[in-house]
């Protein structure tokens, strides 16, 4: 039964929710696994979207049986990134939605499972992702998603408590965090959603774009309350 829901702050994801980052993660990576033949399937892709970055690197190479360490595969992979990020596109609305919440006096915060040092090479480019005070990054905290740990700490970094707050998210990974934290999460909808995955948000959306006409869905909605 559909529950109707208010909440008092709201936390990000960034790459896919944010930021249109995943082809470019997807093109980045595929430059890597040029020189041994291989080719970067959506499939595989789906596995570790969403992971912290050394955990995802250390999948890809044990799958694709790379004579390189999880390390050397993100130091190359490295190269193509650091030029690609800046140039990344926001997801649509993206940020007048956050003007949209700012205009309310909705507290919100940045829970991202990049390193503090591409958030931040991926934000340099945007002043309206700059302005956001209030983040948290995978190498600062001990367990990446789907650990609840980033969306806990990032909710107490808001002082909001974690029932009070609405999780956006774009993978399953982050959909289980989200619920691990006790905290209802809409999908950014992509590719890499099975639907399987998205049984485990409450609610899907393409963009911001229809929440920025209606803001009502935001600051005052209604969920489906029968997630797994």
């Amino acid at each position: 039964m559909p529950v109707h829901f208010e909440p008092k702050a709201i936390l990000f994801d960034l790459d896919g929710t944010l930021l249109d980052t995943e082809p470019l993660y997807t093109l980045a990576t595929q430059k890597v696994l040029d020189p041994f033949g291989i080719t970067f399937t959506l499939e595989f892709k789906r596995t570790i979207v969403g992971r912290q970055a050394l955990e995802s690197a250390a999948m890809t190479v044990e799958h694709y049986d790379l004579a390189l360490t999880p390390q050397a595969f993100l130091d190359q992979r490295a190269q193509y990134l650091n030029a690609l990020f800046p140039k990344a596109a926001a997801i649509a609305g993206a940020e007048a939605f956050l003007t949209v919440l700012t205009e309310h006096r909705i507290p919100f915060g940045i829970a991202t499972s990049s390193s503090r040092t591409l958030f931040e090479l991926k934000r340099s480019t945007k002043p309206w992702l700059q302005a956001v005070a209030i983040t948290v990054c995978g190498d600062e905290v001990e367990a990446s998603k789907p650990a609840p740990e980033i969306f806990l700490k990032t909710a107490e970094k808001l002082g909001v408590e974690p029932e009070g707050c609405l999780v956006f998210e774009d993978a399953l990974t982050g959909f289980l965090a989200a619920k691990s934290a006790g905290m209802p999460v809409i999908g950014i909808d992509s590719p890499y959603l099975m639907p399987d995955d998205r049984k485990h948000a409450n609610g899907i959306v393409g963009d911001y774009l229809s929440l920025i006409e209606n803001p009502l869905p935001v600051f005052g909605m209604t969920l489906d309350a029968g997630v797994d």
